[in-house]
C-alpha cells in the first residue's frame, strides 16, 4: 500500500519515532494510524528492556515551576552519550518530563511518565532513565521563596527555599541579590546541610567513627585523639555546612556572614530553610 507524507509526519510528530520506522509501522498497521502508534510503543518498550542494561552517565539536568512558583521540580534524565544529551530533542524531552513529574507527582511516578521514559529509549536508540528527583513546596505562601539555578547547560542544578520575615524582603535588590549568590555558592562548593543541626545523625556518626579511627592509628593519647577528631569534625562542619563554608566571592566571610549582612542592609529577617543539589552522574 501506499503511505502518505502526510500520515509519516502525523505518526512522526505523536511518537516522536524516525521516518523509516513510521514508514514501516504504517506498512505493518496498513495505513491505521492509532495501530501504527500502537506498534512503535510495543517495539519500543522490548527495545527499552534490551538497552536497560547500558551505562548512562551523560545527559542533563533540568527545573520547573508551577503556574504559580509554589511549587519546584528538579530532575536529572541521563543517557548514554553527550551528543544526545545536546539536542533540542532531548532537552524538550526532559523539560516535557519535569513537567509531567510535577503535575503527576514525584513520590509515586504514573505510568504515563515511566513510559515516556521507556519509549524514549527506542526513540533516541539510547539508553536513558530519569535518576533523580526533588520536589519543593512552600511551607508558606506567602514567606517562602524558591530559587533554582541550572550551570554548565544542565551538568549541576540548584534548588532552594528561603522563609521572609515580610514579604518587601523578597522584593528587595539586596535580597534578589544574596540568593542569586547562594546558588551559585552551592553549585560550586556542593554542601550537604543548610547548618550543622541539619546534617543527618548518621552521618555526623559514620564521620566521628572514621576521624577516629584516623587519629587512633597515629598512636597518640585518647584525650589528644579526641581533640584530634573535635577538631577535624569542626573542619568537617566548615566544609560541607552552607551558613558554614567561606563565600566564594569574599573569603572573609562565611555565607552565614553574608546572610547577617544582608539583613542589616535590607533591615529585615530571613533564613534558609533548605537547599538541594544535582551533579550530572553522582549517585
Amino acid at each position: 500500500m501506499t503511505i502518505s507524507a502526510q500520515d509519516v509526519k502525523t505518526l512522526r510528530e505523536k511518537t516522536g519515532a524516525g521516518i523509516m520506522e513510521c514508514k514501516k509501522a504504517l506498512a505493518e498497521s496498513n495505513g491505521d494510524i492509532d495501530k501504527a502508534v500502537k506498534f512503535l510503543r510495543e517495539k519500543g518498550l522490548a527495545e527499552a528492556k534490551k538497552r536497560s542494561t547500558r551505562e548512562v552517565k551523560e545527559g542533563i539536568i533540568t527545573v520547573v515551576y508551577s503556574s504559580g512558583g509554589s511549587e519546584v521540580v528538579m530532575i536529572e534524565v541521563n543517557c548514554e552519550t553527550d551528543f544526545v544529551s545536546r539536542t533540542d530533542k532531548y532537552t524538550d524531552f526532559v523539560q516535557k518530563t519535569a513537567l509531567a513529574v510535577l503535575d503527576e507527582g514525584a513520590e509515586n511516578l504514573s505510568e504515563k511518565v515511566k513510559t515516556g521514559v521507556k519509549e524514549a529509549i527506542a526513540s533516541f536508540g539510547e539508553n536513558i532513565v530519569l535518576r533523580k528527583i526533588e520536589r519543593f513546596k512552600k511551607s508558606d505562601e506567602s514567606l517562602s521563596v524558591l530559587h533554582s539555578y541550572i550551570h554548565l547547560g544542565g551538568k549541576v542544578g540548584v534548588i532552594i527555599e528561603l522563609k521572609i520575615d515580610d514579604e518587601a524582603v523578597g522584593q528587595h535588590e539586596d535580597f534578589k541579590e544574596f540568593i542569586d549568590n547562594v546558588v551559585l555558592q552551592i553549585a560550586s562548593m556542593d554542601p550537604i546541610a543548610v547548618s550543622r543541626d541539619d546534617v543527618p545523625a548518621d552521618v555526623v556518626e559514620d564521620q566521628k567513627k572514621a576521624l577516629s579511627k584516623q587519629a587512633g592509628d597515629s598512636g597518640k593519647p585518647e584525650k589528644i585523639i579526641e581533640k584530634i577528631v573535635a577538631g577535624r569534625l569542626e573542619k568537617f562542619f566548615a566544609q560541607m555546612c552552607l551558613l558554614e563554608q567561606k563565600y566564594v566571592k569574599d573569603s572573609d566571610l562565611t555565607v552565614g556572614k553574608y546572610l547577617k549582612q544582608t539583613e542589616e542592609k535590607i533591615k529585615g529577617k530571613f533564613t534558609i530553610e533548605r537547599l538541594a543539589r544535582f551533579k550530572l552522574g553522582e549517585e
